[in-house]
């Protein structure tokens, strides 16, 4: 994979309900409502039947940090619109995932996530431990990759690695994210924007979709999440180092996958609505335009 020469790709909210997987000309169609039965797959275990609605971010994510106000939309860095609070529904999970193994999820990162959205009291510090990270990345690998689907499906940044979502129901007991996933976390400030979200797609040297970098925020915690298709995900010693926080990002980004060590939460920086923009896009630097 030539991530050296690729580049953020931005685009607008799509009309048209697709996307393309990668490593396969598949189209992944959205857009069943309820519990229905149909012949379309299960995005995560390919297995058709009846299909579910997936809150995307959970109700217990929304109810802590109390977020009412429509979210802010990003494609790429553009600001596009704003959506209702977080209450993003995907129809493309079928009810043994999104009941099972994902319910399971849910109740692992909730004690972990919720005291985290409403900030830390001045002078106060948690730890979290290698397992809490891995949990928390997870999460957000799969939340991430629902994000895109849901909202920005059909557009070049809307593109997903399929494999990476099979790969997450195939070692769900793992509750570790995928090989070549990447996740950081940093403190935000939420006095304006109680929750966001932005996806961007990467391309290699012949203009082909090879990873995805998304920036969300919900109350007083962001994530940003790199993701590649399993093909591509044993990342080369340049790829790591390009993906690594740079000035001024070093003390704002804990990285939380991979992780084998204690981190102390909140981190010494916090990020604030300004920053944001900055932050999603930070991959930018030192990459090639797109053919």
């Amino acid at each position: 994979m030539q991530l050296a020469s690729a580049a953020l790709k931005a685009g607008r909210i799509p009309g048209e309900r697709r996307c393309v997987p990668a490593g396969s000309s598949q189209l992944v169609h959205c857009g069943v409502a309820g519990m229905t039965k149909s012949t379309t797959p299960c995005v995560f275990c390919g297995k058709s039947g009846f299909l579910s609605a997936e809150h995307v971010v959970p109700k217990w994510v929304r109810k802590g940090p109390q977020v009412r106000e429509p979210v802010r939309e990003f494609s790429g860095t553009t600001y596009v619109g704003a959506a209702e609070a977080l209450a993003i529904v995907f129809h493309e999970v079928c009810a043994n995932c999104n009941t099972g193994w994902m319910g399971d999820l849910e109740m692992a990162a909730r004690p972990v996530l919720e005291p985290l959205l409403l900030g830390a009291a001045p002078g106060t510090s948690r730890i979290l431990d290698p397992d809490q990270q891995a949990i928390l990345a997870t999460w957000a690998v799969k939340t991430s990759l629902l994000l895109t689907l849901g909202k920005f499906r059909g557009q070049d940044h809307g593109w997903i690695p399929a494999s990476t979502l099979q790969w997450l129901y195939q070692h769900h007991e793992s509750r570790m994210p995928p090989p070549g996933a990447r996740a950081w976390m940093g403190g935000f400030n939420t006095s304006d924007v109680p929750a966001s979200a932005q996806a961007a797609c990467l391309y290699d040297a012949s203009g082909e979709p090879v990873a995805q970098c998304v920036t969300f925020t919900v109350g007083c915690v962001l994530f940003q999440v790199f993701t590649t298709g399993q093909e591509d995900a044993d990342l080369s010693p340049d790829i790591e180092a390009w993906l690594a926080p740079k000035a001024p990002y070093t003390s704002a980004l804990l990285q939380i996958a991979p992780s084998s060590s204690p981190l102390r939460w909140p981190p010494e920086a916090v990020f604030g609505v300004e920053d944001r923009e900055a932050l999603a896009g930070r991959l930018r630097q030192g990459l090639a335009p797109r053919p």
